[in-house]
Order: structure tokens, then sequence, then C-alpha cells
């Protein structure tokens, strides 16, 4: 289930409080109203009642009453607990009408109601009707219904620019956030002037994160430039000392183990360079992954490629492309078996790479461990590899913002998956 933002949990959580109070203020105003109303015209109609039932203070307005001996034909007992209902009652008892209990008849034609009262006079109980529109609002429904809508129409409407007006900043913040690239240049651009003092502050604090981090990676820059100078300069002093070994039959087979040597050791450094510096470099390119796979066929005559004619990779780096494909290749050539397969393909909004073999690949439960850097499937290093080859495919892959996955097919072999995202 997908997780609610931040923007609706506030809008639901201030729509919820605002309705609820809205309608427990509605309701006891409707209440008090009702019985307001109910007794205004209780003190009203109790003069002309009483002299209609022949009782004693019997005297007012000459207000029109019906009369009826039983049950009025068409009218309906009125509920007791309604507060306007019960309010009637309880004044016109007050007032001395003694009502036993109240109906109501609803002529549809005339658009009115009749209010009839059973009164009990000695014993001889009697129905007493009279018309008032403002007992029974014909439209009340309707009204409550229209001032519920407009009222949550206001409530909604407020309460959406007060979550927005409080959220956009951290929106505006986490696509900062989510956009930037290391080594990105440039000011970070400043918030809305109506951010709240905490997202200043989260701002002020990823600020100084950021400024720390480039840091760092300006300092690890130099670092691995060092590194690489300092280490390969003795490298490639101790090849040209091995070039000039006599070619003799006793000294070659010597010769040729120092220059393994020497290219393995350099191979090891080529490897923790791109581990370490594939998180600095900017993805600001658009890559295409059939020119660079056709490329790396062209290299390996023993590769077989299926590819489209151009496959674009958006927001992405030539040397992270080629050293994810490189890498799956030289995996597969050096850890699997004949024939090895490299398939692109676009699957919807992905990027679909595949490089397959004939061997028996990697186990489930190894799977997660070989994605970690120095890690190797051959415990006895029987194979040569520094242990960084799928570390920096994975790296790689979540730079991209992809995802990495592996299956047996059920013809056999082992296949790697690369799933990019091409928006």
């Amino acid at each position: 289930m997908k997780a609610r933002s931040l923007f609706s949990r506030v809008l639901l959580m201030q729509v919820a409080v605002a309705l609820t109070l809205s309608t427990a203020f509605g309701l006891v105003f409707y209440v008090d109203r009702n019985m307001t109303i109910a007794e205004l015209l209780a003190d009203r109609w109790a003069p002309a009642l009483r002299g209609a039932a022949g009782l004693e203070g019997g005297s007012g307005p000459p207000l029109a009453v019906r009369r009826s001996a039983g049950f009025p034909a068409g009218s309906v007992a009125a509920p007791t607990l309604a507060p306007r209902i019960a309010a009637l009652r309880s004044q016109l008892e007050a007032d001395g009408v003694p009502v036993r209990s109240v109906a109501l008849e609803r002529k549809r034609g005339l658009g009115r109601t009749t209010v009839w009262v059973e009164v009990d006079v000695a014993g001889d109980r009697r129905w007493i009707g009279f018309d008032d529109p403002r007992l029974v609002e014909p439209d009340a429904p309707l009204r409550w219904l229209l001032a519920t809508l407009g009222a949550f129409a206001v409530v909604a409407l407020a309460s959406w620019h007060f979550a927005r007006r409080l959220t956009r900043p951290l929106a505006d913040l986490r696509t900062r956030m989510e956009t930037h690239e290391p080594g990105q240049a440039g000011a970070e651009p400043p918030l809305a002037s109506d951010a709240v003092a905490e997202v200043r502050a989260i701002d002020a604090a990823w600020r100084t994160m950021n400024q720390r981090l480039q840091r760092h990676e300006h300092e690890r820059a130099l670092l691995l430039a060092g590194v690489s100078h300092d280490l390969r300069s003795p490298l490639t002093r101790i090849r040209m000392a091995a070039a000039l070994l006599p070619d003799s039959a006793e000294v070659a087979p010597r010769r040729d183990a120092i220059v393994r040597s020497v290219q393995a050791a350099d191979r090891l450094i080529d490897d923790f360079l791109d581990h370490a510096r594939f998180g600095a470099l900017v993805l600001d390119q658009t890559v295409d992954l059939a020119e660079v796979a056709r490329r790396m066929a062209a290299d390996q005559p023993a590769l077989e490629l299926e590819a489209p004619a151009t496959l674009l990779l958006p927001r992405a780096h030539p040397r992270l492309v080629e050293r994810l494909l490189g890498n799956l290749v030289d995996n597969a050539f050096k850890h699997g078996r004949p024939p090895v397969r490299m398939r692109l393909a676009a699957d919807g909004g992905e990027a679909v790479v595949e490089v397959s073999d004939g061997g028996a690949g990697i186990a489930e439960g190894d799977r997660e461990a070989l994605l970690r850097a120095f890690a190797r499937g051959d415990a006895s290093r029987g194979t040569p590899g520094s242990g960084l080859g799928l570390a920096i495919v994975r790296e790689g892959v979540e730079r991209l913002g992809g995802r990495i996955a592996f299956e047996r097919p059920a013809g056999g072999g082992f296949t790697v998956r690369l799933l990019l995202p091409l928006a």
C-alpha cells in the first residue's frame, strides 16, 4: 500500500477536526434552535388548544384549530425523542395542556404540515390539530445539506491552503535533495520565505551536510589521484626493468610472470579507483546502451549480442555504463561457461540489460553477499579478481536509480538482469 504524503495527512487531519467541531456545534445549534421554536409555538398555541379542549384558561388570540375524535387520518406518530417534539410537549404541559401524544399530517399538495396533539380531559381523549409551518419546515433537510456542503467546501479549501503552505517548503527541499548530484557546482536555491522554523532548521542541516560531503569528495579525489600516481610510478619502473631483462630461456618465464603481476596490479588499482570515484560522477549525459554494447562485442568476439539500433539512457555517464556492462561480461566469461549472451531491450519505462551464460551461476543464498565489496565466490582465490566486480555493478545501478536481479532460466545457465529507468 502506498504511503500517504505529509500533505495528505495534514489535510485529512485538519478536515476531520474541522468537520467534527462544525458538526458538534451545528448539532448543538440545531437542537437549541428547535427547542426554542417549539417553546415559542407552544406558548402561542396553548390558549387556543386549551379553549378547543374545554380547559380552564382557554382564551387568547383567535387561532384556527381542527378536531378529530380518533387518530387523524393520514397522520403518523411523531418521534417522542425528537428535540422539537419533546420541547413542544413539555412546554404545552407547562402551559396547562395535558398532551399524551403528538402526530404529524403532511399535506404534500399544499406544502404544509398539521400538528396533532392528543389531549386528555378528565379521561376523555381527543385530538386537536393546528397548522404552523414553523414547527415542521419542509425544506429543512435541503438547507442543512447545502449548509453542510458549503461548510465542507470552505473548510477543505482553507485546510488545503494551510497544508500546502506548510508542506511546500518540505517538498522543495526533498526535490533538491533528490536531484542533487555529487560534485554539482552552484549555490543551493533559498527556501520560500514562508517556510516554518523547523523546515528552515532541516534546510540548514542539509546545507551543512552537503558542504561537508563536497569537502570530503574533494579530499577523496586528491587522495585517489595521489594513490594512483604513487602506486603506478613504481609499477611502471618494474615493468620497464622487466623489459630490460635478457630474453633467455631461463629469464623469459620469470620476466613474463613479473609483467603479468604488474598488469594484475594495474587492474586492481583500476577497480579500487572506479569503486571509489563512481559515486562522484555527475550523471548529466545521455548514453546509448546499444552503441556501448556493440563496441564491447567488437572487442570480445565470443560475446553474442542482441540489441536494438539505439537505446538511450538519460541521466547517465559513459564511463559508468561501460564499466557496468564490462564487469557483467567479464564475470560471465571468467566464472561462467559459454555461450555468453547480452540482450538489450526497452520494456515500458525501463531499459533491460541481460547477461547470461551457461554456467551454474551464484547460489541464491550467496547473491546478496557477493554484491558487497571484496566478496568473492571462490574462497580459495583460485580465480583472479579483486572482489569488486559485482559491487561496482551494484553501486552503478543504484546511482542510475535501477535494480539488479538474478535468474536461473528453465533451460539452464544463469542470467544477471539490470533494470534501468528511461525517464
